[in-house]
């Protein structure tokens, strides 16, 4: 299970009709601000855990969903309770075969979508007022995969049904890449779905728009709430848009062979409508567009990409070998010296992470484009597997797995002036979140639960302070887990001596 923010809730839930019966609600001390572990839901008095079952939950804005029966039980129940207490509901419009993929932050509060039996998206409940809606079809949007949807941090959904199969080519246009139908929905009840394109090959985030790339290579810029369309650019092949969201690079559609790249400055050209300077300045040739964006897997899945480091500074173009070819300033366009190296392994912050030509050890480094400094951070078996996660001047903190079991592994920071290295925590899942200066909270796995052919795991919870090298269990064993920032950890235990729903702190002790 990642720890990583955008994947916390990533577990659709099969829901089905349910009755209204009250549920017996145990006292309990408020959870925000969260004092002390706090159990929110506790399962039925008969209730008998399923052991060869985890059980699952999900978080629904504040709210939790979650049951302690099975898709496949009579009556089974589903129910919501706030993150922060209070009584558990009961809902009471789900029907058998829906499907609740997300919920959508809005301006007028959080709403639940979801995919009826039929296939349908509806607009499921609006959370935030009392009682539970009709489910409202959204008009305009077609039968769709499940789970159907996403919701976008700028207040939107968007969904996506794959129209051509993606097969070995991602992300360009013209070359018979995979395509999809999209749409979004601005979360109005009343408003229908609107509808990007048949045949989407690549999609990019800008502020709250979207830059939509089809497969005739046109690439224009929606805006999901007002519906505006402006046209970008025709005749793109593919592009890769900053972080910062005010530079693009992209390539023209031309022979499939040899193609030139252009660097464009998207605020100067929403205000000229001539290429000028600036503009559109060509900063190179991809001169292996036939063997780009996996066409040829052998080669690997980000030949033909440019990766751009965090601060939007600078970008690199992998080539054919796995190694950056070229990498440009995004500010004049200008080229710059890629050091020897023989792999890349992306940005990290305003950095990029270099495999150096070293075919005895594996010896990783960073490249910080903009001003050359190049620094060796890693040396050790070729056979490693090495995560940089994080650097903070010259000190940067890297994953390093366990090789009988790569979920598992150590921190280890090191100093990039003087070469000194540190042992951080000595024992971590591969997904972990820094609380503060010194304290980690992470899950590793804890034992297996076969649920049919399928191998689960439940969870140990811990957090570790690298200052005292003392490791405080949280909660063992758990079935599914979901950390809030701002009040600790939410778990489901089904194992121990108290089974249900428990929200703890996370706080310094």
């Amino acid at each position: 299970m990642s720890l990583r923010p955008a994947h916390l809730a990533a577990l659709p839930l099969l829901l089905a009709a349910c009755g209204d019966e009250p549920v017996v609600q145990e006292p309990f001390a408020a959870a925000c601000p969260l004092q002390a572990p706090v159990r929110l839901a506790a399962p039925p008095d008969d209730w008998q855990p399923g052991r060869t079952r985890v059980y699952p939950f999900r978080a629904l804005g504040d709210r939790i969903l979650y049951s302690f029966d099975g898709p496949a039980d009579v009556d089974p129940g589903y129910w919501l309770v706030h993150r922060c207490g209070g009584a558990p509901r009961r809902f009471t419009t789900f029907t058998p075969g829906t499907v609740l993929p997300f919920a959508l932050e809005t301006d007028h509060g959080t709403l639940a979508y979801a995919v009826d039996p039929d296939g349908r998206h509806v607009l499921l409940d609006r959370l935030d007022v009392a009682g539970f809606d009709v489910p409202r079809p959204i008009a305009d949007l077609p039968d769709y995969d499940v789970p159907g949807g996403v919701a976008d941090e700028a207040g939107y959904a968007l969904f996506a049904r794959v129209n051509r199969p993606t097969g070995s080519a991602l992300h360009a246009a013209g070359i018979t890449a995979g395509t999809a139908v999209v749409h979004t929905h601005d979360g109005d009840p009343d408003a229908p779905a609107l509808h990007l394109g048949d045949d989407v090959v690549s999609l990019a985030h800008r502020g709250g728009n979207l830059l939509v790339l089809t497969d005739d290579g046109v690439l224009r810029e929606v805006d999901p709430f007002t519906r505006e369309v402006e046209p970008v650019l025709e005749g793109v092949r593919y592009f890769s848009l900053a972080d910062d969201d005010r530079r693009m690079i992209w390539q023209a559609i031309g022979d499939d062979d040899v193609e030139p790249v252009y660097l464009r400055d998207l605020e100067a050209s929403a205000r000229i409508a001539v290429a000028e300077y600036g503009v559109d300045r060509e900063i190179g040739v991809n001169d292996f567009a036939a063997r780009s964006w996996n066409r040829m897997p052998e080669q690997g899945l980000e030949v033909g990409r440019w990766v751009w480091t965090g601060d939007s500074a600078a970008a690199a173009l992998v080539g054919p070998d796995g190694t950056f070819v070229a990498a440009v300033r995004s500010d004049t366009g200008e080229p710059l010296q890629v050091p020897e190296h023989r792999q890349q392994r992306g940005a990290l912050g305003r950095d990029l992470v270099l495999v150096m030509p070293d075919t005895d050890n594996l010896v990783l480094a960073t490249w910080r484009p903009t001003d050359g400094d190049l620094r060796v951070w890693y040396r050790g078996p070729v056979d490693a597997t090495v995560e940089p996660r994080r650097r903070d001047g010259d000190a940067l903190e890297y994953f390093l797995a366990d090789p009988t079991d790569g979920d598992i592994g150590s921190l280890l920071r090191v100093d990039l002036g003087t070469g000194e290295l540190t042992e951080r925590v000595p024992r971590i899942g591969r997904e972990y979140q820094q609380l503060d200066a010194r304290r980690y909270f992470t899950a590793v796995h804890a034992e297996p639960v076969q649920a049919g052919t399928e191998v689960k795991w439940t969870w140990d919870l811990l957090v570790f302070d690298a200052d005292s090298r003392v490791y405080t269990t949280v909660a063992e064993r758990v079935d599914h887990f979901l950390r809030f920032p701002d009040q600790g950890v939410l778990y489901l235990d089904s194992r121990g001596p108290e089974p249900g729903l428990w929200a703890a702190p996370l706080g310094a002790r």
